[in-house]
């Protein structure tokens, strides 16, 4: 735990001290007297910044790197269909029987293996039962195919299944690879692997189904995905959900490493990787395909949620869950009906409803990033500290269809939303980026696109802040826009900022910010053409191509200096540094195209063109 808190401490002060010395560099040429800005924009009136230090994490945790899991005993099995052969080093092999064949004794304690039949009385499906009881740590190697379920129950200690070129293809009875355990299982892929993991159960698919536990993959405790350690490059593995609930299902967290991960949920199924308490993302390439459409049940990418419960579950653990998400690296690449990424706690809609005395959070956190915390309940945040993240959302949003709830977001959190690096690149249907608290970016390239919905949207006092970074965001039709915080804070303090919509946007908080900004519409700006901002000599200091129709757009660049006049020149032809069509640095214009309106920068926020503004619209979610 020392090394946690040295490690999270010194994260923050690296963090912190950045933002002093890009604000530091920012007030360069500053004057030192700002005058009223001459726009209509309604004024805001919830300052209320929020704090944002509980969630600035990166979730390490010292017993979560396999380097760190030291195995008592290794068994290994190799499977051929409906028969297995196993054996512990030192002892003769055995054959799986429908009769638990004991393969070894570890800590004193029989290892053994059986063939399972269909049973509705325990809830097993067939296929393979491994059962070990006592406490000793196990490292199972399993290679082959299996026809069936593979069960594995070691309740007691930690434990890592190694998957060398394992194949499970289950029958309609149950899911492709369960645990028992509620502690920690190490899935482990060797580099040069390939496994594979389908599970062929169907929804409503209850006259065949023996064990209806809600996961292709499925545990009750965590699941961690790694290579051969922590930091070096694993194999792959693909899970392979034909229509029943989930691919992934935690009812404590996930955390994946460096390998390669796929998950693909086919039509009637739901959410690709779905965990009670915590998601981490530190590594490897992740694919995950949600093709789920039921209605008010169609496919997640990443949710983290209370516990699951439906009418046909045999039993229902409540589990009061942390239900936070952090992103830490990887390369992620989510093509979901509902929410890429989603945070998703909220009472109302998990089985626990309102929370009791008798509701425990049993998560293994507690004992690390939640032993100084007040986690007793959710606190549904997303963190993002690196990463590429790619983020497609193809459902109709509630308010389109008739009905229906879905909503089908990008990333979304119940509470905050950090984010402090990465390269995410979002297009939705509904909101790129919601949170029913506040947002803060404070670095990374960002593109934020919805067809749908707001670009950037947050619900809760906090509103929006924008401390660094490469922002573009578009919104869409009204009263959709790029920057929707209601009457709630809006502060740009640095970083490269566009934002384009429609007039139904919240207004900067002028008093926050430390930025030059600007506030515009089309009258000044030309759709569908590319245009600069040019200094009183000529140079572009920010320049932008507008992909389409709009009504307002928002602009924030360190290269604006106060008290300052520029001309907008629309119709430019300009090449440099430039991101989703946002040019930021050494900007050069091949053609100078036409002068427009010209500002000066007599206060942080300034207007240009007829800029009118409806007030945002949406906010209740």
């Amino acid at each position: 735990m020392t090394e946690n808190k040295f490690f999270f401490l010194t994260t923050t002060i690296l963090i912190i001290s950045s933002f002093v010395l890009f604000s530091c560099s920012n007030l360069t040429g500053f004057s030192s007297t700002t005058t009223s800005s001459s726009r209509t924009n309604p004024t805001t009136t919830n300052t209320t910044q929020a704090d944002f230090t509980g969630q600035n994490i990166t979730g390490n945790v010292n017993d979560d790197l396999y380097e760190n899991f030291t195995a008592d005993q290794t068994v290994t099995i190799t499977f051929n269909g409906s028969s297995a052969s196993a054996y512990i080093s030192g002892s003769s092999t055995v054959t799986a029987t429908s009769d638990s064949a004991e393969i070894g004794s570890v800590g004193g304690k029989a290892v053994t293996i059986s063939l399972t039949a269909n049973s509705e009385d325990d809830e097993s499906a067939e296929g393979f039962t491994i059962q070990y009881k006592g406490s000793s740590k196990i490292k199972y190697v399993l290679s082959g195919t299996i026809s069936g379920t593979l069960t594995i129950k070691n309740k007691n200690a930690d434990a890592a299944v190694v998957l060398n070129n394992l194949n499970i293809t289950s029958t309609s009875a149950g899911p492709a690879l369960r645990f028992t355990s509620p502690l920690r299982t190490f899935i482990v892929v060797p580099a040069g692997t390939n496994s594979t993991l389908t599970d062929s159960r169907l929804l409503n698919q209850t006259d065949t189904m023996y064990d209806s536990k809600k996961g292709s993959l499925y545990t009750k405790g965590a699941l961690i995905f790694t290579g051969e350690s922590s930091s070096t490059t694993g194999g792959s593995l693909t899970v392979v959900n034909a229509g029943y609930k989930h691919g992934i299902y935690a009812r404590d967290y996930v955390r994946i490493a460096d390998i390669t991960l796929n998950v693909t949920v086919g039509n009637y199924g739901r959410d690709c990787i779905r965990t009670v308490s915590a998601a981490f993302v530190d590594a490897g390439s992740i694919t995950l395909n949600g093709n789920g459409n039921v209605t008010d049940d169609e496919s997640a990418g990443i949710r983290v949620d209370g516990e699951d419960a439906d009418s046909d579950d045999s039993t229902v653990y409540y589990n009061k869950g942390a239900g936070f998400i952090v992103i830490n690296g990887g390369t992620l690449n989510i093509t979901t009906v509902a929410k890429g990424i989603t945070a998703h706690w909220k009472s109302s809609e998990t089985c626990i409803g309102s929370y009791t005395d008798d509701d425990v959070n049993t998560s293994l956190l507690l004992d690390n990033l939640l032993s100084s915390t007040t986690y007793s309940v959710p606190n549904p945040f997303v963190t993002i500290n690196g990463g590429t993240i790619n983020i497609t959302t193809t459902g109709t949003p509630y308010e389109y269809a008739s009905g229906a709830s879905c909503s089908p977001e990008g990333i979304e959190a119940k509470a905050n939303i950090l984010i402090n690096n990465g390269n995410l690149s979002l297009t939705t249907t509904d909101d790129a980026i919601n949170a029913g608290g506040a947002i803060k970016i404070a670095g990374g390239k960002i593109y934020a696109y919805s067809s749908k919905n707001d670009a950037i949207d947050a619900n809760g006092t906090g509103g929006i802040e924008i401390a660094g970074g490469y922002i573009v965001a578009r919104g869409t039709s009204t009263p959709e826009c790029a920057f929707d915080c209601d009457s709630n804070l809006f502060a740009i303090t640095g970083g490269y900022v566009v934002g384009i919509g429609t007039n139904n946007y919240s207004p900067l908080t002028e008093d926050y910010c430390t930025q030059y900004c600007i506030e515009g519409s089309s009258s000044a700006f030309t759709a569908n053409q590319t245009f600069a901002i040019c200094d009183s000599s000529g140079n572009a200091v920010f320049a932008y191509t507008i992909p389409s129709s709009f009504s307002s757009i928002i602009i924030s660049t360190p290269a604006l200096n106060g008290n300052s006049t520029y001309t907008v020149r629309n119709g430019v032809s300009a090449s440099g540094s430039s991101f989703n069509g946002m040019y930021y640095d050494s900007i050069s214009l091949n053609s100078t195209g036409s002068a427009g309106s010209s500002f000066t920068t007599s206060s942080y926020v300034s207007s240009v063109g007829s800029v009118s503004n409806n007030g945002s619209r949406e906010g209740t979610r």
